[in-house]
């Protein structure tokens, strides 16, 4: 039903102060009955009856700039005796906690090897013995052909390391050894010739990873830190076995069956496992870090992950080209294990049968990774779980369904909101502002109505530089007003004036020792409303000065820094 908005306004006088005092937690824009069917959903997977998690799950849903909630479940350790066995009991896990997000990882790869292609230090279209001359003394048995781009695609007919049972005994063997990517090629296999079909592979990841060092000459980790992790506030990501975790948080203890290699670790001493999923973190992981190295060495929160999956495909991260160059290079068919493949991203209909979703997983030793990205919705899904699943993409598929549909106005181009129990439908960069005093994505599940006259809503409750930041004339009637966003002001702002009878006004700026500097209005001014000035200040020194609104009902002034 349809109400008029002087009757939604009579009951906000009474809710406009506890609104202003909303302050965002880790659920901001999502309802409580949205989170506690999220929290419910993970709980159930974590205690189901038959498939019940020894370790945990940690998930988030990211609306990029709108809504985020997070939640966890189930165990970051478990107890375990001498033997491995389990005891009752552990360590509960939050959503603070680090995972190895491993194939996850491919992503950065992808979108850095494209940042330097554009920069001009290599060509996707350069052979990988341009920078790794070592390939076919390493490995006689690869074809050396193999491109750039033939690696980030999937398409260099080489087998997955991950896969090759004598480099799996090696590092059971001895699992504190770092291994170099010379060493790792040297148990891979040339399985197809190069070209399509792409077959999943993560040693092309590792070769694209040794291609960057030697083509910059620096370390790796570098420059994921400069580019990505420290440029796009991810506080939590490291990559391991490069760098400490050094204070990021604490890594959530690994849990699987590791029992197939105990003849081995009896050989060399090491502690054995039960033939059963259990807690591992016994089993020293250097050896498996530095294989994994760009393909997968990557570790991570899960609140960080959704970070990166929106700036990523949003083109924050690396500007919409490499991002346009990512999702146009994936394939029309699918790969041995579903998936379509493109440069360091993949697409599949494991999360909705109908709605795209883009993004990676990372499966290995003791932990699993989701991260995918509805473009409609600017929305990163992450699942990070230290334990082995039936179907991690379960959790996910069950994530999605239970979200509100919050997409509205033509083309799903607007966010549609709950505010105070009212149903309203706003362009997305003001569906922001209310958020942040207390709406909620979707549609009321209780409505009292549905309020069509948006622009008086946000006058209401939006402050005059909020408004001026969307462009909205406010209408206030009794006095003059002046405003101005940002303050201080570093290039350009606006300033915004209204007057309390209509008349001629004027708004100057002045100097802290009175000179005038500049004329921004001179005209007539209609009573009650909200007038925009833009002010270029770029050629002003740094400093103080004076906006002055001069009515014939008086002047109102209000000061301005200028900073630099």
């Amino acid at each position: 039903m349809k109400i008029h908005l002087y009757s939604f306004l009579r009951q906000m006088s009474l809710l406009l102060i506890g609104a202003i005092l909303y302050t965002a937690s880790s659920a901001q824009g999502f309802s409580p009955q949205v989170q506690a069917r999220l929290q419910k959903i993970i709980d159930s997977f974590q205690n189901h009856s038959d498939t019940a998690l020894i370790g945990g799950i940690s998930a988030a849903i990211n609306v990029d700039g709108l809504a985020l909630w997070k939640g966890a479940t189930g165990y970051a350790a478990r107890n375990i005796d001498e033997q491995n066995n389990l005891l009752p009991g552990g360590t509960p896990l939050t959503t603070d906690a680090l995972f190895r997000i491993y194939s996850v990882t491919k992503t950065f790869t992808a979108a850095l090897t494209l940042e330097l292609a554009k920069e001009g230090v290599f060509s996707l279209d350069d052979p990988e013995t341009k920078y790794l001359p070592w390939i076919p003394l390493a490995n006689p048995g690869l074809n050396t052909n193999v491109t750039i781009r033939q690696l980030l695609a999937h398409e260099s007919g080489y087998s997955d390391y991950i896969l090759e049972p004598g480099l799996q005994t090696a590092t059971a063997f001895n699992p504190t050894h770092i291994w170099t990517p010379a060493e790792m090629v040297s148990f891979v296999h040339q399985i197809a010739p190069p070209g399509p079909p792409r077959m999943y592979s993560s040693t092309n990841y590792v070769l694209l990873g040794a291609i960057i060092e030697a083509a910059t000459g620096r370390p790796v980790e570098q420059l994921f830190r400069e580019r990505f992790f420290d440029k796009l506030h991810l506080n939590s990501m490291y990559l391991a076995g490069r760098e400490p975790i050094d204070g990021r948080g604490v890594l959530a203890a690994p849990h699987d069956n590791i029992s197939i290699f105990d003849p081995i670790f009896l050989s060399t001493g090491q502690p054995t496992f039960p033939d059963t999923t259990t807690n591992i973190s016994r089993f020293p992981f250097q050896g498996v870090e530095s294989l994994a190295f760009t393909s997968g060495g990557i570790v991570s929160n899960v609140e960080d992950v959704t970070k990166w999956g929106n700036a990523l495909f949003t083109g924050r991260a690396t500007g919409k080209a490499i991002v346009d160059t990512m999702l146009n290079s994936i394939a029309p068919y699918p790969d041995q294990y579903g998936d379509n493949l493109g440069y360091g991203i993949f697409t599949n209909k494991r999360v909705s049968a109908t709605d795209f979703f883009v993004g990676h997983g990372g499966y290995a030793l003791g932990y699993e990774a989701l991260m995918f990205y509805q473009p409609d919705r600017k929305m990163t899904m992450a699942v990070l779980i230290n334990t082995p699943t039936p179907d991690r993409y379960a959790i996910l598929r069950l994530l999605y369904a239970a979200l509100p549909d919050f997409l509205c106005g033509e083309n799903n181009n607007r966010i549609q909101l709950c505010f105070k129990g009212y149903s309203v439908c706003l362009p997305r960069r003001a569906a922001h502002y209310l958020i942040k005093y207390g709406a909620y994505l979707g549609e009321c599940e209780a409505c009292k109505g549905a309020i069509e006259n948006t622009d008086s809503l946000l006058t209401t409750v939006l402050s005059s530089s909020e408004l001026a930041d969307l462009g909205v004339s406010k209408v206030i009637s009794g006095k003059n007003e002046l405003t101005a966003y940002p303050n201080p002001i570093s290039r350009s702002g606006v300033l915004s004036f209204a007057v309390a009878q209509s008349g001629i006004a004027s708004l100057h700026i002045y100097d802290m020792s009175g000179r005038h500097v500049s004329l921004l209005f001179n005209g007539m001014a209609e009573r009650g409303v909200m007038q925009q000035v833009h002010f270029d200040a770029g050629k002003l020194p740094a400093g103080m000065y004076i906006a002055r609104l001069q009515t014939k009902d008086g002047t109102i002034q209000k000061k301005l820094v200028v900073a630099r």
